[in-house]
């Protein structure tokens, strides 16, 4: 693994291995950059991708294309927002470099080994392990447990995972082969906007303390603390812009964060800053404002948030999903619970920005 400090100029990782640069050193919890496609394809099929306008026309057309071509025999085995959940197999093998390397993974991971990353990502600390274990074994009581842990809307694939996990993940794996010529259409250009998302990074890696730069990095997820959890990835997307996708395993915990917009190639000098439209597009919802209307007075827990405007946690998360994106709202987790608070300071620079693109 080709391992950086923060002071090092970036270069392309050679050898085809991944670039990591690690930020850990004389830190309270060590953090890396994971510098690899493998993390952009393995959420690429996500319903959340190209949800809104962050993809240039160009890659819309690929994204419209791509999905509708993928052949009908594999899309009806298995959901495409199943193969997300996969993503976590990547962290600890640093040769799994690229979407080829993510399928060739999966074609050979195991269905119980797929299930335990899977179900291990909603535990929040090691403790629960023996669980997950016990349902794999076909303790239904345990089964039970792991999937109150889980949206309603989850359910179904979960008791598939937990019943046949070899079925659901040979279906994951044929679905990613499908997919893997469309994507590697793209893969290079994705390369280099991730690394070079990284690169502009480089101010903040040698002066932000872990915890800053998360939040930072994330453009408002304020990591605190989680039993367990010794060390903090942090890995570039493309196309998961404007969301960030969270995994844990094991001792780790890992972010799946949206490049900076500088990061991505120039477009139409016309265009308004990617910032401008998300602040717009997330203030432009009744839902929205009324969450916005919640967080003046205090700082809201999600379920608080959906019992008050009685809507569903999905739905709320959703929202508070574009409000952060946005740079609206700071999520705080902190040894499991996540709270949301007002970014007052993003009001004021609301009408500045605005003001700046048509000057």
């Amino acid at each position: 693994m080709s391992a950086r400090t923060s002071s090092n100029a970036s270069t392309n990782a050679p050898g085809g291995r991944a670039m990591v640069r690690d930020i850990g050193s004389g830190a309270s919890l060590p953090t890396t950059f994971d510098v690899r496609t493998a993390y952009d394809f393995a959420i690429s099929l996500s319903s959340d991708v190209g949800e809104h306008d962050e993809l240039p026309a160009e890659d819309r057309r690929w994204l419209e294309r791509a999905r509708a071509s993928l052949p009908e025999s594999v899309r009806q085995t298995i959901t495409e927002e199943t193969c997300v959940h996969g993503t976590g197999l990547i962290v600890d093998r640093p040769e799994v470099t690229d979407a080829a390397g993510v399928v060739a993974l999966l074609e050979r991971t195991p269905g119980k080994e797929f299930a335990k990353v899977v179900l291990g990502g909603s535990l929040h600390d090691t403790a629960g392990q023996a669980e997950v274990d016990a349902a794999l074994d076909g303790d239904r009581e345990a089964t039970s447990a792991l999937l109150a842990a889980w949206p309603d809307h989850k359910q179904d694939w979960l008791m598939r995972l937990i019943d046949d996990a070899d079925e659901l993940v040979g279906g994951v794996a044929a679905l990613m082969r499908a997919w893997l010529p469309l994507y590697q259409e793209i893969e290079p250009r994705v390369r280099e906007i991730i690394t070079r998302d990284v690169d502009l990074r480089a101010g903040d890696i040698a002066t932000l303390r872990p915890a800053e730069l998360i939040e930072r990095t994330t453009n408002g997820i304020r990591w605190l603390s989680e039993p367990g959890v010794r060390r903090i990835v942090l890995a570039p997307s493309y196309l998961v812009r404007p969301y960030n996708f969270t995994f844990s395993g094991g001792d780790w915990r890992m972010f799946v964060y949206p490049v900076a917009d500088e990061a991505t190639e120039p477009h139409d000098p016309l265009a308004p800053p990617q910032t401008v439209l998300r602040l717009h597009r997330a203030l432009g919802d009744d839902t929205r404002l009324r969450i916005l209307r919640l967080l003046k007075d205090r700082d809201w827990y999600l379920t608080e948030i959906a019992e008050r405007l009685e809507l569903s946690k999905p739905t709320i998360k959703h929202h508070l999903a574009q409000l952060r994106a946005a740079g609206l709202v700071t999520l705080t987790e902190e040894g499991g619970l996540s709270y949301y608070s007002l970014r007052r300071d993003r009001l004021q620079d609301a009408t500045a920005e605005l003001v700046r693109f048509l000057t």
